[in-house]
């Protein structure tokens, strides 16, 4: 019988394909984590490293003039081959030279003769950026940069655009820094922005994304005061009589509807309250571009209430609840607006104080509550919430529920706000900035939280105090939120995915909510474990996401659909008398928690939480230098969470404590427990002798190196899981 040509040859390539090897998969790098010192062990993770077989190469990137012109992705000239430590086909752990120089390391992974691309370890690496009006900036305002290795040496900052150059930056550290822009910047154009840390020379500039200027916006000219309507004679009678002290503020209500309308005939202004104490019957809806400014914080006084205005102290009618009808809701609204240097009493059952719908400017506003120690419990209501592109600085703030909510692009510094239950729940929020504030509980049951989803927020340099010391459930936490999907893969065709199963939605979030814009979609373990994807769109099994995973799933990849919560940065906060300090319970991705300080605090920790029908995981959580004096804390990497029925695999891993410190007079430990994956407790000091790092049985993929113990060398480390451990020898203490 004769074989046509086509069919011949069909078959011939068949078999020489077949009869051929399999090309090796290109080792990919996921993540690496940074930033990493000499003598110090990096992680990273991704697809088909080549466990301990595997080849790791380093290089020292040479330093140099940094404001040379920048050269992306200068090649090594040589190439240093380290010891891999512990290793598996996803995660390789090994060590940068003792001797080398702080700065900037490439590395690359050779596996079954492949090589990847190299990796940049300690360059700097900007999460978002964002400017004096939010997304945009001005001539002669700021600009700022989060994230991390932004400074190693000396910060440089780069605009590439018209008439741009290298910028004046007046504060840097390795998660932040501020730029002052000039006022040549041209209006209007949009400049490429590029940041350098110090080291790795010419070739050690990245990009940091783009920035639009915008001319700088100025209300209208005009100034209108509340008490005009009463003519320039009547003017100095009606102020000396809205300077009262003990009796009911006159309802000037009137004066000020009429200044408001004025400035909104004029396309904004200033509504002028000159010194004194006003009654307010009513909402107050404030017109664009329109600032509402008092003589002063302490001379200004706009209230809500009725009865005695009681700062004399006084009797027992001072206590007295006076019946009021129920105020409106919100106080005070508009969609660009600003409140400066006054004082605002609100009524006892406010719902919502201040809510903006776009652009907020506050600053020295004292707020408080009518009949405050009336309040049972948590108490309800907000404050102020906040929609895209604020600033709230230097207020004074007491609140019964929620302070002030922040949602997109803005910054809330130097302010004090006591409250019963949270004081900027920061859930939802994206691309904000809380720093410097003094956060104080008045409840036991108070909490600092990101709830559910949130991206993008720095929470630097604020101190927590609670009113109930060593009795407080006060917190620093991520909190678990929802989910829609926990299984297979069946099909991924670039950016598009098709589930193995239909997703199930909660009661309160279905399928058509809002809340699954801002999903993700995380392969939880399998082929590509480690890698997750912003949701673009859904249909049923049918998902979009931002781009293309690096290394396709399988039949073996198990993937979770929850809100994406993290790229958050805790750094150099004070917490005093709180439960705990989760750097990621539930949905916790890409966080670094560094130079806090803690005084009788019970907790630093993170885990992954898994549900019915959902899990959610914590991943690349990094503890640096952060410092427990004081009590009992217990610091801990943990698996698992709530036990469901499902997918039974890690949540929490790869995580880092690096130089953690346990004073002399906090005797907690360090404890690794649960089915948590891939952890490094490196250089961390344990002060006091009845302190140990303990690891259970559960933990795999555990390195313990270079760790100080006040104990003996016998007490220091304890549990089940050491036999699986790398354990290198720890320092005794003196």
């Amino acid at each position: 019988m004769s074989i046509s040509r086509p069919v011949f040859l069909a078959a011939l390539l068949g078999f020489l394909f077949t009869a051929m090897p399999a090309i090796a998969a290109r080792p990919h790098v996921f993540w690496a984590s940074d930033p990493v010192r000499p003598n110090e062990t990096v992680m990273v993770h991704g697809a088909d490293l080549g466990g301990m077989a595997a080849i790791v190469e380093m290089a020292w990137l040479r330093d140099g003039d940094p404001q040379a012109a920048p050269i992306f992705g200068q090649s090594v000239r040589q190439w240093t081959r380290v010891d891999v430590l512990q290793g598996s086909d996803d995660t390789l752990k090994f060590v940068v030279p003792a001797g080398w120089k702080m700065g900037v390391f490439a590395c690359r992974i050779t596996a079954n003769g492949v090589t990847s691309s190299p990796t940049f370890l300690n360059a700097p690496d900007a999460w978002w950026i964002q400017g004096d009006e939010g997304e945009a900036a001005t001539p002669g305002g700021w600009l700022r940069i989060m994230g991390k290795s932004l400074f190693l040496y000396q910060s440089a900052v780069r605009l590439v655009g018209p008439a741009g150059d290298i910028m004046k930056v007046t504060a840097a550290d390795n998660y932040s820094i501020r730029v002052a822009l000039p006022k040549f910047l041209r209006a209007g154009a949009s400049y490429e922005v590029e940041v350098h840390n110090g080291a790795g020379g010419a070739s050690g500039w990245r990009s940091a994304g783009s920035i639009q200027i915008i001319p700088k916006p100025e209300p209208p000219a005009g100034t209108f005061s509340v008490l005009e309507i009463y003519g320039p004679h009547a003017a100095d009678e009606m102020r000396q009589k809205t300077l009262v002290k003990y009796n009911q503020p006159l309802d000037r209500t009137d004066g000020i509807l009429a200044a408001l309308k004025k400035a909104k005939d004029n396309g904004g202004g200033v509504v002028y309250f000159p010194a004194g104490r006003y009654t307010m019957k009513g909402p107050i809806e404030v017109p664009e571009h329109t600032i509402l400014k008092g003589e002063g914080e302490g001379l200004v006084t706009l209230w809500w209430g009725s009865g005695h205005f009681n700062l004399d102290g006084g009797g027992p009618q001072g206590r007295a609840k006076v019946d009021e009808p129920k105020p409106p809701s919100p106080l005070i609204s508009g969609p660009d607006f600003s409140i400066q240097q006054m004082s605002l009493y609100l009524p006892l059952e406010y719902e919502q104080g201040i809510v903006a719908e776009r652009r907020l400017r506050m600053d020295h506003v004292r707020i408080r509550i009518d009949h405050y120690w009336l309040v049972q419990g948590r108490g309800n209501g907000v404050v102020a919430r906040l929609g895209r592109n604020f600033q709230v600085s230097d207020c004074d703030i007491l609140c019964k529920g929620d302070g002030i909510v922040p949602g997109e692009y803005g910054v809330i510094s130097h302010c004090r706000i006591m409250t019963n239950k949270t004081n900027t729940p920061m859930g939802n929020s994206q691309d904000v900035i809380i720093e410097d504030n003094q956060f104080v509980s008045m409840d036991p049951t108070a909490y600092q939280n990101i709830a559910g989803v949130g991206r993008n927020i720095y929470y630097g340099h604020n101190h927590h105090e609670a009113l109930y010391a060593q009795q407080s459930d006060y917190s620093f936490t991520f909190d678990a939120g929802g989910g829609a999907y926990v299984g297979g893969i069946a099909k991924a065709e670039g950016s598009h995915l098709t589930l193995s199963a239909d997703p199930t939605f909660p009661k309160w979030a279905q399928e058509k909510s809002s809340l699954w814009k801002k999903a993700a979609i995380f392969i939880l373990d399998g082929r590509g474990v480690g890698q997750w994807r912003d949701v673009v769109s859904h249909d049923g099994r049918s998902w979009e996401i931002d781009r293309p995973l690096d290394v396709a799933p399988d039949a073996t990849s198990v993937a979770s659909i929850v809100p994406f919560n993290g790229r958050v940065l805790v750094i150099g906060n004070h917490f005093e008398d709180a439960n705990w300090l989760n750097a990621g319970y539930g949905t916790s991705i890409d966080v670094i928690c560094a130079e806090n300080t803690l005084a009788r605090c019970a907790d630093i920790m993170n885990y992954g939480v898994r549900y019915q029908g959902f899990c959610e995981p914590s991943w690349h959580v990094q503890f640096f230098d952060n410092t427990a004096s004081e009590g009992v804390t217990h610091i801990s990497s943990s698996g698992d969470g709530h036990q469901q029925e499902g997918y039974s695999g890690p949540l929490t891993r790869w995580a880092i404590h690096r130089r953690q410190h346990l004073a002399a007079d906090n005797s907690g430990s360090i404890t690794l427990n649960g089915n948590l994956r891939d952890a490094i407790v490196e250089g961390c000091t344990l002060g006091h002798p009845l302190s140990v790092i303990k690891v259970d049985a559960g933990p795999m993929g555990i390195v313990l190196r270079n760790n100080t113990f006040a104990a003996s060398p016998a007490g220091r480390y304890e549990g089940d899981g050491l036999k699986n451990a790398v354990v290198e020898p720890a320092v005794s203490g003196k």
